[in-house]
């Protein structure tokens, strides 16, 4: 069914009628069957016909201005009600389309010759006068609604006024009084908010209240007439809906229910009903009438109206394809049924509803379409509105213009209309006409003309009303006589009008019948004027009463009489007397109201006096650079279509304030219906696991309707803070239900600190996916985001709003000197909350400071002085308080003198301890003091005063009887302190200064009942963190956690402890390099990025432990307990040859390899075991399993794509159709087609059953290199070598969709699970492609080579990539942000895989290996202390040897070379670079090589390729600027001597710089590659003493000259083998030659042949370097390994040999420098930015070379681990250790020294 609407237009003032002029033609009379068909057509025309241009020509009357009812305008307080049960407000009364707007063309009419003897009055109803209304009174502003018509005139105010006052600078002027005052009543309501959100709820809550009810009497139903058509559609349609149901479940037939249903259906607002509604209630209304008319006729009476009424409504929305068989044809035959009722007035409202029938369209033929459009006209006329103006001319055009139609319809249809004719002709009454013409379907002009006198009569045009009375054409019709007469009667009972209209309303009705010849021919219609004026004979008003007792004098004299009217004349509720319904909602506090007490509440306690915008990231793993302001992203997130908004920091990053920004920024722009923000805590929510909304609401005391008002109907922002503080592993979106049907409409921000995430943390926070799959999540409706530290800009700002707060002595500046001038501190307070613990102890960490630069500051020392500092204030306001009582004071001066301090520290450390053994760390604490005054709770919150003191000055908050300190942070600061009290270690220390240390400790640290012995403190990272300071500023520390261990070797019950203490070390950095660790047990230890070389781990129990990246190069585990333990990888895969492609099965049982020279394998993933071999198939480019993991599908080189079973190792099907290489296979999700992509431009569809080719795709431009199928399995994307997308239909193969990329593309690689993107390879590049709008998406980049392999995750959360670069990359698919990259092939990565739990990834490549990675080890959360850079293009010692100094394209940093601390280097390269003497602009820093001064003061970089700039390292000062033009420049590198700056390219001229010479800045050209044969230069390196440089080239000759003169002073050749690296000796007599296939030569410089081959390494050499005491030589390069070569001597004779070899790199050595001061230590600096330092020790004739520190490492080393004997190693474990060089004691490396 469908419904017309239209917009209503302006009702326009009535125009005068001219009275009718008689026409005295007449048709002559013909013997022929057409002329008594066309005589018979015009004297219908003629019969209707009417000139509205003749009724104007002659019209003298003029409608009479609009006046108010019962007098003059009304009070300003009150306004009026329709009779309709509607509002009435200011609008203008019309009707849709009711008559043609077009002129209509003046043509004779035809009048029956005795209206020319008397005529009816045109003025009984002399003027127009405003609609007919009730007066109510409105109420004044913020006044109790005690009526329910009082709250419907409000409403209806609200809803349709409000417009108006914006239009109006001032609503009073030029208004009625009674205008004004409503304008003035909205204008007021729209600045309440609260209070316009009252009244419309009390509406609500009635609909709401009646819907409950079963029983609905008269007086309740009154009540929803007036409340439903104000109200919005939502709840009007519920309304209707409760009404239909109760009339349709009732037994009996109630009228009130009747009535109440058609008046509710009658004015129902704009675009409320639907179609579907009026059928479905015509049909109710049908099959009662059906029930019910052989009975008496009082129901069938009351039906028969209301279907009028309701048939009414459905011409008046145009419902279209009215079923003609269900609905018309059944109700015409009930209608039809009346025709035998002996009642006149059944009949008659029969005969209307019958007639409004045939205005509803229906489904009818063709034949009768055709015959509809010949009067088009009839479709519109009845579209008549009660509260639009009618223009009377254009109704009576109207009904001119349906007449001709009419006549036009018996013309077109001819012997269809055979029978039809005019009631004038006929002679006949209504009862016959109504037999004869029931079944007809004619549309009869009568029902217009009335339908449009009831349309004038609702509006107040009286006048109106009238003159159509006395002028309609077919106003002779005794059906149209009915009807007006029974207006007449309706006006003149009812006492919403005035008594002067209802008198004139009885004048009419008389004048009528006397003065107009026309009017009663039907005796019936007599008979019905009758019965009206008798029944208006006994009204209340007298005048109108009198009237109509002489009208029935007057009739009775002509027309006997008859049976009275046993029908009332107004068929309306009456408005209720009482308002039942408003009464009981009333009792129920309006939500708005007590949302605005809660408004007022939460702004107060959100308000901070700080706040700094944050910055965030999108993910953990995101570049520090990629962020973004957090408001920004949260209001994209609350304006989206995002369910959940995680918001991740560290400890103190700012989750909270940011929470408690967001929800205040939330209700300061809240108005009423907008989403409520509500904050919660979720650590004081007791099982927020379940019912957390309602918990929340109840606390804040809203009763149970009103909770149950806000999940039914409004939206929630969920703030919850804390969910780490919680202590929740569940899901609270899904365990709650949140945005499920039914359920609470909600967006979720929930916090949680980034230390308490494992790595599959998304599954606690993702939503569920449409359709209530709980276990399939929804990464569509989850967004993330990551505070970001405080940029200086962020801190310095926090500092200017801080400073004025308080009277202080420090200005902004003070501040932010200290905290730049003191070390580390600048970045220690990027975290906001201990930027806000250091403005308060600042002053006193520096007072009596000289120099600041000496201060050292941790984490822990922060928390130390804001502690000491929060005691000192709270003690000087306790001691300045007069307040206290006389108890009170001596308890305080008790408290001072045992040292307030201190006790206050004890309590608080106290408490912390308690809060984590009885309540698990859950950080809020509930008190009572009647039931918890016996519990533990009372020794830290009771009355006393010596407990209470100490509270009251302790930094806890309370809230109510919750109590908890002022920030997590804070609770785990005491809890470390409950582990190592560094004040109380001090004292022991100074008491048993001749006690050793292990003795020292042991009474705080030994306590077996201490937090260290009895909790697993590796969930706390915060307390670990904060331990871990401790180890930092207190030595003693470290040696008492390390007595621990010890003790673990043969105490068992110290195993936790161990645990702990060793986990704390490693984080803090602590090295465990050649450790005696025999024996420890330490159970589940976190050990990740450890460094062990050489330790000692015979017979330990690690158990569990977490040795993930750790460096084990020769540690010995012999006999160690190595269950559970886990490295953060499996074992790799063997393979034959190259691995093209790999794949899971989709149960996670096997993986498959395609292999690049010939077949595949299949491995069980639970033994890792090799299960099928399939061979002589040639390159397999692609591989795949069919969905129940039964087969596998391939292609490749041969062209054939081969199904093989599995299980029976058997091929099942070779399809052949593709003439080239087959690039891509795919099985379609049902398993039941396979798609393959061919070299030959073409796409193949097989089944995967026959084997049959069902489909060939083959409108590629280019050979295909990829094809998938959709989710669904509904579509195919390919694309081919042009980067053409193409979507194809899978079912037909037609082509869906085209698109050339407007990017290069190399193949489609995967769908994501929900189907919605597609990645493709772009180059270095992944290209996201949405498959659902065809647009492309975002790019992610990161790999430094093409990628070649792509996989989605099973949940769609992560994105794997492999590339050309040897990595494999994770990317978050939500925001594109690079996550993890996973080192260790050696070669490209050519495929990557998920398994289908998403826990693993398998990677293949050019190195022959199948890699698998366990993501759960993989991606730590927390790492130790250590030191990340992101690019090292040197590392190298200072001048002096206690430092090392690492150069990125960012900045210098410094670590301590003995124990790789780091130390503070303030060296930042600027983002923006001025160059002086320089005509560029000024652009963005690029910074791509970098060499430092031998005095290690000075840095020169190579920038933008372009130049060399020279830095000071100490003042960060800009130097000198080198420039060589148009030549790129790459490599940097300062002469030994610090004269010389060299600069060159790949394939350019070396330029020189001479220093010493500050006049002179132009380069000095010492070799000019284009003059020099063209061949590339390989490395370069000056002697000692700076007087020789060495060129290397890559022809493999090398050149010295005179950096002065530029004279060439040798050379030598090399025999087919390149130059890598060149070292001069430290007395500049030998050049070492490192060889690109792994030979070092020695030359003196002078003969033609190196003197000295040293061979060894088997790849090429990157860097040689000579001792500085010219015994040794170590190298490096591609082979990574380092080797160390000693020179003895014999007389003249000079012998090198290898005495070690260094194993357990991962990358080429890049650059090797030894220390220049300490002997025999050197550091190493790798490909993947990797630094390590080695010392090197002899022990007779062994070299033995052990690791001292180093970073970087990102991948497990067990080079020459032992293993033996140790037991519960995984066969996985095992191998994997093997693969990563560990050995067994009957296998060692043949070489040379123990370095292997």
């Amino acid at each position: 069914m469908s419904m017309n609407s239209r917009s209503t237009p302006s009702g326009q003032p009535s125009q005068p009628l001219s009275p009718v002029r008689p026409n005295a033609g007449h048709d002559d009379d013909n013997n022929s069957v057409s002329s008594q068909r066309i005589r018979k057509r015009d004297k219908i025309f003629n019969l209707f016909r009417s000139s509205s241009q003749e009724h104007k020509a002659k019209n003298t009357g003029s409608t009479s201005p609009k006046s108010s009812i019962k007098g003059a305008s009304a009070a300003s307080t009150e306004l009026s009600v329709h009779h309709f049960s509607t509002v009435s407000t200011p609008e203008s009364v019309d009707i849709e389309q009711a008559v043609s707007t077009t002129a209509v063309k003046s043509t004779p009419s035809i009048v029956h010759p005795s209206t020319l003897l008397t005529k009816p009055r045109l003025d009984v109803f002399s003027q127009n006068v405003n609609a007919p209304a009730v007066r109510i009174p409105l109420p004044a502003f913020g006044a109790r609604i005690d009526t329910t018509p009082q709250l419907a005139l409000c409403i209806g105010l609200l809803s349709k006024v409000h417009d108006a006052v914006g239009q109006r600078k001032d609503p009073s002027q030029d208004l009625p009084s009674d205008t004004a005052a409503r304008l003035a009543w909205v204008k007021a309501m729209k600045q309440d908010p609260t209070e316009r959100e009252r009244l419309f709820w009390l509406g609500t809550r009635m609909v709401d209240e009646f819907a409950k009810d079963a029983f609905k009497d008269s007086t309740e139903i009154a009540e929803m007439v007036l409340i439903g058509p104000v109200m919005n559609m939502e709840h009007y349609r519920g309304l209707l809906s409760s009404i239909i149901a109760a009339f349709d479940h009732s037994v009996i037939l109630s009228v009130d229910l009747l009535q109440g249903l058609v008046q509710l259906v009658q004015s129902a607002p704009p675009e409320s009903l639907l179609s579907d509604d009026l059928v479905k209630i015509l049909r109710l209304l049908r099959l009662r009438l059906q029930d019910t008319h052989q009975q008496s006729t009082v129901h069938p009476f009351h039906l028969t109206l209301a279907l009028s009424r309701v048939l009414d409504v459905m011409a008046d929305h145009k419902v279209k394809d009215l079923s003609r068989v269900e609905e018309r044809e059944p109700l015409s035959g009930v209608l039809s049924s009346l025709t035998g009722s002996s009642d006149p007035y059944l009949m008659y409202q029969a005969c209307y509803a019958f007639q409004a029938l045939q205005y509803v369209p229906d489904d009818e033929t063709v034949l009768q379409a055709v015959l509809r459009q010949s009067i088009g006209v009839a479709g519109g006329l009845v579209k008549i509105s009660a509260v639009m103006k009618l223009d009377v001319g254009a109704v009576l055009e109207g009904l001119d213009k349906l007449q001709e139609a009419i006549g036009s319809t018996v013309e077109i249809a001819g012997t269809l209309y055979e029978g039809f004719c005019s009631l004038k002709e006929s002679g006949r009454g209504v009862f016959d006409s109504l037999k004869e013409g029931y079944g007809s379907g004619k549309k009869r002009p009568w029902y217009a003309a009335v339908r449009a006198a009831h349309a004038l009569a609702h509006s107040g045009q009286l006048h109106d009303l009238n003159r159509l009375i006395c002028m309609a054409p077919c106003r002779r019709d005794p059906l149209f006589q009915w009807g007006i007469c029974q207006l007449l009667g309706e006006i003149a009972s009812d006492d919403i009008w005035d008594s002067p209209v209802r008198q004139q309303a009885v004048e009419l009705l008389g004048d009528l019948f006397q003065n107009d010849p026309l009017w009663g021919e039907d005796e019936s219609v007599r008979t019905w004027m009758l019965n009206i004026s008798g029944q208006l004979g006994a009204v209340d008003d007298a005048a109108v009463s009198s009237s109509a007792i002489a009208l029935v004098k007057e009739l009775q004299q002509v027309q006997p009489a008859t049976t009275k009217l046993p029908y009332p004349l107004r068929n309306r509720l009456p408005l209720p007397t009482s308002s039942p319904t408003l009464v009981k909602v009333q009792k129920i506090p309006p939500l708005e109201y007590d949302l605005h007490r809660l408004r007022m509440l939460r702004l107060k306690q959100s308000h901070q006096d700080v706040y700094i915008p944050p910055m965030a990231k999108p993910s953990l793993k995101a570049k520090d650079e990629d962020i973004f302001l957090l408001m920004e992203k949260m209001q994209e997130f609350l304006a989206g279509e995002r369910q959940v908004m995680l918001v991740l920091g560290d400890s103190g990053a700012g989750k909270s304030t940011f929470n408690c920004h967001l929800e205040h920024r939330l209700w300061t722009d809240y108005k009423p219906g907008d989403p409520i923000p509500l904050f919660i805590n979720l650590p004081s929510i007791d099982h927020p696991d379940q019912e957390l909304v309602v918990k929340q609401l109840r606390i804040h005391s809203f009763s149970d309707d009103q909770i149950m008002e806000i999940k039914l109907h409004r939206q929630l922002i969920l703030i919850c803070d804390g969910y780490d503080e919680s202590q929740q592993l569940v899901n609270l979106h899904r365990t709650n239900s949140l945005n499920q049907p039914g359920q609470w409409n909600t967006k979720m921000v929930i916090s949680c600190r980034t230390q308490f995430l494992g790595p599959e943390y998304h599954s606690r926070f993702m939503p569920q996916s449409e359709g209530g799959h709980y276990d399939r999540p929804a990464p569509h409706l989850f967004q993330e985001a990551v505070i970001a530290p405080f940029s200086k800009a962020q801190i310095e700002n926090y500092v200017e709003q801080y400073v004025p707060l308080e009277p202080r002595t420090w200005d902004t500046k003070d501040y932010m000197d200290r905290l730049t001038t003191i070390p580390n501190l600048l970045d220690l307070v990027r975290n906001p909350f201990l930027l806000s613990l250091s403005l308060e102890a600042l002053p006193g960490v520096t007072e009596g400071k000289q120099d600041l630069s000496t201060i050292e500051i941790t984490r822990a020392h922060l928390y130390d002085t804001f502690v000491n500092h929060w005691l000192d204030v709270n003690k000087r306001r306790l001691e300045r308080n007069n307040a206290l009582s006389m108890e009170d004071r001596d308890m305080l001066n008790q408290l001072v003198s045992a040292g307030f301090n201190s006790l206050g520290l004890d309590y608080a450390t106290k408490l912390a301890r308690a809060i984590f053994d009885r309540q698990e760390g859950k950080p809020v604490v509930k008190y009572v003091h009647l039931s918890d005054k016996n519990t533990w709770k009372a020794e830290f919150f009771g009355p006393q005063p010596e407990i209470r003191l100490l509270r009251e000055s302790s930094p806890l908050t309370r809230a109510g009887n919750q109590f908890r300190f002022v920030h997590r942070s804070m609770l785990e600061y005491f809890l470390s302190r409950a582990i190592y009290d560094p004040i109380k270690a001090d004292n022991e220390d100074d008491e048993e200064d001749d006690a050793e240390s292990d003795e020292c400790c042991s009474r705080s640290l030994f306590d077996v009942k201490g937090p260290l012995f009895r909790r697993n403190l590796l969930p706390e990272s915060s307390i670990i963190q904060f331990l871990c300071d401790r180890v930092k500023s207190n030595p003693d520390f470290e040696h008492q956690l390390r007595a621990v261990i010890d003790l673990s070797k043969t105490d068992e019950s110290a195993a936790i402890a161990a645990t702990n203490a060793i986990t704390i070390l490693v984080r803090a950095g602590v090295l465990f390099n050649g450790a005696d660790l025999r024996g420890v047990n330490i159970p589940g230890a976190d050990l990740t990025e450890g460094q062990f070389d050489s330790a000692q781990f015979q017979g330990a129990n690690l158990t569990g432990a977490d040795l993930s990246r750790s460096w084990l190069r020769q540690a010995d585990l012999s006999g160690a307990q190595l269950k559970d333990v886990r490295f953060g990888e499996l074992a790799y895969l063997e393979m034959e040859s190259e691995v093209m492609f790999c794949t899971y099965s989709p149960d996670g049982t096997m993986l498959a390899a395609g292999l690049g020279e010939d077949g595949v394998d299949v491995y069980s993933t639970t033994s890792w075991t090799r299960v099928l071999q399939i061979r002589d198939i040639g390159l397999v480019f692609s591989v795949v399993f069919s969905p129940d993991s039964q087969q596998i599908a391939f292609g490749g080189k041969d062209q054939t794509v081969r199904v093989w079973d599995v299980t029976s190792d058997e091929e099942l099907l070779a399809m052949k159709g593709h003439t080239e290489v087959i690039y891509s296979v795919d099985y379609s999700p049902c398993g039941k087609l396979i798609a393959s992509a061919g070299y030959e431009k073409t796409v193949r569809l097989w089944s995967s059953q026959t084997g049959e080719c069902l489909l060939v795709l083959e409108d590629h431009t280019r050979g295909v290199m990829g094809v998938k199928f959709s989710s669904d399995g509904r579509q195919l994307v390919s694309v081919d070598g042009e980067a053409i997308i193409r979507f194809w239909d899978a079912e037909t193969g037609e082509l869906v969709r085209e698109f050339d990329a407007p990017f290069e593309i190399n193949m489609c690689r995967a769908y994501s699970p929900d189907g919605k993107w597609i990645a493709f390879t772009q180059g270095r590049s992944l290209q996201l492609w949405d498959a659902v709008s065809y647009e492309p998406g975002p790019a992610l980049q990161g790999h430094t080579s093409d990628v070649k392999g792509v996989a989605f995750s099973p949940n769609g959360q992560w994105i794997a990539s492999a590339s050309e670069d040897k990595t494999v990359r994770l990317w978050d698919a939500s925001t594109g942000t690079p996550t993890l990259v996973l080192f260790g092939h050696n070669e490209t990565v050519r495929s990557v895989a998920f398994s289908p739990n998403g826990l693993r990834i398998a990677s293949g490549g050019f190195d022959k290996k199948v890699r698998l990675w366990d993501l759960s080890s993989s991606w730590s959360s927390v790492e130790p202390e250590g030191h990340r850079v992101d690019r090292l293009f040197k590392a190298a010692y200072s001048f002096d040897g206690l430092s090392i100094l690492g150069a990125s394209d960012r900045s210098v940093q410094q670590w301590d070379s003995a124990t790789g601390r780091s130390l503070p280097n303030a060296f930042q390269f600027p983002e923006l670079v001025s160059v002086r003497d320089v005509d560029f602009y000024p652009e963005l820093l690029s910074v791509r090589n970098v060499d430092f001064s031998p005095d290690g003061n000075q840095i020169a970089a190579v920038v933008e390729n372009s130049y060399v700039q020279v830095w000071d390292l100490l003042t960060c000062a800009a130097g000198s600027v080198f420039k060589v033009e148009q030549f790129a420049l790459t490599i940097v590198a300062y002469s030994p001597c610090g004269r010389w700056v060299a600069a060159w390219g790949w394939k350019a001229s070396i330029w020189l710089w001479d220093l010493h010479d500050t006049t002179v800045k132009e380069h000095h050209v010492i070799i000019d590659i284009e003059n020099n044969g063209g061949f590339g230069r390989s490395t370069v390196t000056f002697s000692s003493a700076g007087h020789q440089l060495a060129i290397g080239f890559s022809d493999g000759s090398v050149r010295v000259f005179d950096p002065q003169s530029g004279n060439l002073l040798s050379s030598l050749q090399l025999e087919q083998e390149a130059v890598g690296a060149l070292a001069y000796s430290p007395i500049g007599q030998q050049l070492a030659v490192g060889g690109g296939n792994g030979s070092i030569y020695l030359w003196d410089g002078q003969s033609q042949e190196p003197s000295i081959q040293l061979d060894g390494h088997n790849a090429r050499i990157f860097s040689v370097a000579y001792s500085p005491c010219g015994q040794w030589i170590a190298s490096g390069g591609g082979d990574r390994t380092v080797r160390l070569w000693g020179r003895w001597q014999e007389g003249e004779l000079e012998y090198w040999q290898s005495k070690c070899v260094v194993r357990g790199f991962f990358v080429d050595i890049l650059n090797i420098s030894w220390n220049p001061v300490t002997p025999m230590e050197f550091v190493t600096h790798g490909h993947g930015e990797s630094v390590r330092v080695w010392r090197v020790s002899i022990d007779g004739e062994s070299v033995v070379v052990r690791m001292l520190w180093g970073f970087n490492k990102r991948i497990l080393c067990a080079e020459g681990l032992i293993s033996k004997d140790a037991t519960d190693l995984s066969p996985m474990n095992q191998k994997l250790l093997v693969q990563r060089g560990a050995v067994d004691s009957s296998l060692v490396h043949e070489g040379e020294g123990s370095g292997a």
